[in-house]
């Protein structure tokens, strides 16, 4: 079987807060284990925008929840219109549930983690425009001596995390689960999609193969509801991104939650 890489872009502002939240939990745990002090860090800043409403962001809880309450209403449409997969569908509506009952405390060690830790917050003022009193330079010199004990570092974040990382996972695989997918070819690299009319939709997503991707074959839209461009550009290495003007195939679904 193809390996296919997915892509996800948010056409609402709900979505796009819960595919932050859920590359921002990707990257702290991929820094997590591969114990990348500066990569943690920057990834737990992220995280922490979106758990504490930071940099413009709101709350990314209540909208995980509202995600799930969404999918759990389509999911009960869909066991009307397909009873033989009503057993199926109610255990899926069952872990939706659970997620939604561990998330209603709001999270409030990995939140109190994220809000006073010492270093994430030293690493904050690393970002900042005018650093006067030289975080920058403190932060990178002593990195490399706090992480020969990365893990008395970032396991109390981690284990705090859990649940929301549970969720996380759940939906995600939902959402690219949720409706079929479609075959297209973007002719001389470009393509149109057509939302159904009197439809609204919270993602759309994007499907092609790993090895197209590993070519620097990547995926660019543009448009908005009613009308979606999609064309194919051409990223290597040192260079600007340049227009692909052969035929590409790909996959797409339009998922109707997250509105």
């Amino acid at each position: 079987m193809t390996e296919m890489v997915h892509f996800s872009f948010a056409l609402s502002p709900r979505m796009r807060s819960f595919i932050e939240l859920r590359d921002a939990l990707a990257c702290l745990e991929a820094a997590r284990s591969a114990q990348q002090g500066t990569a943690w860090l920057h990834a737990a800043c992220d995280l922490r925008a979106s758990l504490l409403g930071d940099q413009g962001r709101k709350n990314v809880i209540p909208e995980v929840i509202v995600l799930f309450s969404d999918m759990q209403v389509h999911l009960h449409q869909l066991a009307k219109d397909a009873p033989h997969y009503s057993s199926h569908i109610q255990l899926a509506c069952d872990k939706i549930i659970k997620h939604i009952e561990q998330l209603h405390s709001g999270l409030p060690d990995a939140c109190n983690f994220l809000a006073e830790d010492a270093l994430i917050n030293a690493y904050l003022n690393t970002q900042k425009k005018h650093d006067w009193l030289g975080h920058k330079l403190c932060i990178q010199q002593s990195i490399g001596a706090i992480w020969k004990q990365s893990e008395i570092r970032t396991q109390p974040l981690h284990t705090a995390l859990l649940p929301l990382c549970e969720a996380v996972d759940c939906l995600d695989n939902m959402l690219n689960d949720f409706v079929q997918w479609k075959q297209c070819v973007a002719t001389h690299g470009t393509g149109h999609i057509t939302p159904e009319r009197g439809k609204a939709f919270g993602l759309l997503v994007i499907a092609m193969p790993a090895d197209v991707v590993a070519k620097g074959i990547m995926p660019d839209i543009s448009g908005n509801r009613l009308a979606i461009r999609i064309r194919f550009q051409l990223w290597t290495p040192g260079s600007p991104p340049s227009d692909f003007e052969g035929d590409q195939p790909y996959a797409m679904m339009l998922v109707p939650v997250g509105l």
